[in-house]
């Protein structure tokens, strides 16, 4: 995206969409909800919000340098390692609990816990091994 116009168009459509899912998790916080729900709520969005300025930091002024960076490393790691913490509590807590009466949401949940976990590991190995290759 090397034409600023279209870098702006996409970091406020990006900007818009997120605000929308952020205001509606902000609005878990109205009622009274148990600590383990505010952890998930928590952790949630500071995985989006994590992810939204890594896109912005990227988008701003793109680069493929700046993409291979150590803190861009050590930002991705932090966001995917608390996603799948998050992940991990909110199966624990909600679909092994009599809360989940849906058959097709236990299996959703297990099948997205599944592929987390899988994915966790290769998007580790992406990441550094991009970091060890730099440096050669």
């Amino acid at each position: 995206m090397s034409s600023l116009s279209l870098r702006i168009w996409s970091i406020a459509s990006l900007t818009l969409a997120l605000s929308a899912v952020i205001a509606r998790l902000g609005g878990e916080f109205t009622g009274t909800i148990p600590a383990g729900s505010l952890v998930v709520v928590i952790l949630l969005m500071f995985a989006i919000l994590g992810t939204y300025a890594l896109i912005l930091y990227l988008a701003i002024k793109p680069s493929l340098k700046k993409l291979k960076s150590l803190p861009v490393a050590i930002w991705t790691t932090v966001i995917a390692t608390g996603a799948i913490i998050d992940v991990t509590i909110h199966h624990i807590r909600f679909v092994l609990s009599p809360e989940a009466a849906s058959p097709l949401s236990v299996v959703i949940a297990r099948l997205l816990l599944a592929a987390s976990i899988s994915a966790y590991p290769l998007v580790l190995w992406v990441i550094w091994s991009a970091q060890k290759t730099k440096g050669k």
